[in-house]
């Protein structure tokens, strides 16, 4: 049902890697996933893959207040750093040498918009098509895809301070799984007066999918994957366990997405050129 609306998807959706390393020396690299809407470069991903970057700023500025308080210290008298701040961050987005930048984060509405710098569109087969936000109802089924179980194992250079990361191929490691939307949400006007709406789906995101598309049977752009919820379902059945009867609390979980609707909106207005089911050329607004 969704082959043909996965490799358009697979066209604009691209995985991004968030590599830290920590005062301890710790080293980790998760991903996520965004959407290249046109061939300038424009992208979109959920605000909440900034979060680390923006620990990182607030760690390197606790770093550089202890380095100021240990000029004149030593031994004993040493201030220990927090073995969890991070000293090196850095993200990889889909490409060698393609950085984010212009970047709105709207951490409340957990969508992010940015530029990719030194982008090559002929690296990208194909757009999306946003679809008629009044189309996207309760009972559709839908698509969703990103980049989850990856597990690539991540090394930091000294000579280079900079993170290496296997190559990765983005078609063979998309993960795609269907689900109905089962709710439209719609908590009110955000902070910046935008109309949020969320899409609630009968199966869950995966951790790696957030940030990428939500598409219909022919692969328009119905939201972009943010969170999973769990709600328990108020059933406790018992089991037996090792001798003990054990109280098992059942839960269903579900993917929430950004609703197309609110990506249009925010989109026209920053003046973004996307397609769309109801004017399939790209079109710019003019202030």
């Amino acid at each position: 049902m969704f082959a043909s609306a996965c490799g358009r998807a697979s066209s604009f959706t691209r995985p991004v890697a968030t590599s830290t390393r920590l005062v301890d020396g710790t080293i980790s690299t998760v991903f996520g996933t965004f959407i290249v809407l046109n061939n300038e470069g424009w992208a979109i991903t959920a605000g909440h893959t900034f979060d680390s970057f923006a620990r990182f700023q607030s760690d390197q500025n606790k770093i550089r207040e202890l380095d100021g308080l240990n000029a004149d210290r030593t031994g004993a008298d040493v201030i220990r750093k927090d073995p969890k701040l991070i000293t090196n961050h850095s993200f990889w987005w889909g490409w060698d040498g393609v950085q984010l930048n212009n970047v709105t984060v709207n951490r409340k509405i957990d969508i992010a918009i940015g530029r990719l710098q030194n982008f090559d569109p002929s690296k990208v087969g194909g757009y999306p098509v946003l679809a008629d936000p009044s189309t996207v109802v309760p009972g559709r089924t839908v698509c969703r895809l990103g980049y989850p179980f990856m597990g690539l194992k991540t090394e930091f250079d000294e000579k280079l301070n900079g993170f290496r990361i296997p190559r990765i191929d983005h078609r063979s490691n998309l993960y795609c799984n269907d689900g109905m939307v089962s709710r439209i949400f719609s908590p009110g006007k955000g902070p910046d007066g935008v109309d949020v709406t969320y899409i609630d789906t009968s199966t869950p995101g995966i951790q790696g999918q957030s940030g990428g598309p939500l598409v219909d049977a022919d692969g328009n752009l119905c939201g972009m994957q943010v969170s999973i919820y769990s709600i328990p379902m108020g059933i406790q059945p018992t089991i037996e366990c090792d001798g003990s009867r054990v109280v098992e609390n059942q839960f269903v979980n579900i993917g929430r997405a950004l609703h197309v609707g609110t990506i249009r909106e925010m989109l026209d207005a920053r003046g973004i050129r996307y397609r769309s089911v109801d004017n399939p050329e790209e079109y710019r607004i003019d202030y």
